[in-house]
């Protein structure tokens, strides 16, 4: 594992982070929570919450730990990390939005607090990919 790029590391532990949020209480009013994962109006969102902290995981997993699997350098025209970068910052807006309301549960402030630390993993990821380059 090379620990001297923190980048890759905290997307590992980001996309983690934001992946147990989803299983955990969304909303706590009057003892009836739910997770992001129920089906309610928050489901879907839960749902992508929850791939797109596996995809942000898996990508810092491969490149923390130097795995043998080729990554596409770009999608659509841009870097993979700059993709990640902006999935991670949409998570954290719309988790983050959610906390103004007065039910929320553990869960949103464990998904936010995970997606905001991917984005700056993959912020910093993408730096050193570019200045190695």
């Amino acid at each position: 594992m090379d620990t001297s790029q923190p980048g890759p590391l905290m997307m590992l532990v980001g996309g983690i982070l934001m992946a147990i949020g989803t299983f955990l209480d969304w909303r706590s009013f009057l003892s009836f929570g739910s997770s992001g994962l129920s089906l309610d109006s928050m489901g879907l969102f839960g749902i992508i919450t929850l791939i797109l902290g596996i995809i942000i995981a898996a990508v810092g997993a491969i490149k923390a730990f130097g795995l043998s699997v080729n990554l596409p350098d770009e999608i659509i025209g841009h870097t993979l990390g700059q993709l990640l970068m902006v999935d991670a910052f949409i998570v954290f807006l719309w988790t983050f939005a959610l906390v103004a309301a007065d039910f929320v549960g553990g869960g949103v402030h464990l998904t936010w607090i995970g997606a905001a630390v991917a984005m700056v993993g993959a912020g910093l990821a993408e730096k050193s990919a570019t200045a190695a380059s």
